[in-house]
């Protein structure tokens, strides 16, 4: 076996899997609402599900994005009646983010819709051994830090280049 071969195979292979996720990703879904819900809309509810009262300081950290692009996204969800920001009595800086009834049931729906499509993969999983699914993690672990990595290198490079 060629490990060059298969380190560029396996790189290509890679880059079209997520390429085919992104592309998923990118349908609207409705979940007996009069609106569409996007991928970045549908994760932030699953955050405000999973995290109740969480602020945007804290999801901008646990998302690795900025504020900013957690505002927005929250804008939108306030709009389709799914989350409302409030502040807490004695706390008049901090937002806090909390799903409305509606934004509860959506995310409900969407918990279901992540059951059905995380059962295929058990599925898969369950026909090998323990040490092979464990190498399989380690290997995409070793992938989301590698591309955390070049991001930093590129991120050094476009600041070099102004």
């Amino acid at each position: 076996m060629n490990r060059k071969n298969t380190a560029r195979e396996l790189m290509e292979l890679f880059i079209r899997v997520v390429s085919k996720y992104n592309a998923l990703e990118k349908y609207p879904m409705k979940y007996g609402t009069k609106h569409k819900f996007y991928h970045t809309e549908r994760h932030m509810l699953d955050m405000f599900g999973a995290n109740p009262d969480m602020n945007i300081t804290e999801l901008a950290l646990k998302n690795a994005v900025t504020k900013g692009a957690i505002s927005q996204v929250v804008s939108k969800l306030e709009e389709k009646g799914a989350v409302r920001r409030y502040k807490e009595a004695g706390n008049e800086k901090e937002v806090l983010i909390r799903l409305t009834d509606k934004g509860k049931e959506i995310y409900e729906r969407h918990q279901a819709v992540n059951d059905e499509t995380v059962s295929a993969l058990f599925a898969e999983l369950r026909k090998h051994p323990n040490d092979k699914i464990e190498f399989l993690i380690s290997m995409f672990k070793w992938i989301e830090d590698h591309l955390d990595i070049s991001r930093k290198h590129m991120e050094r490079r476009k600041q070099e280049r102004h």
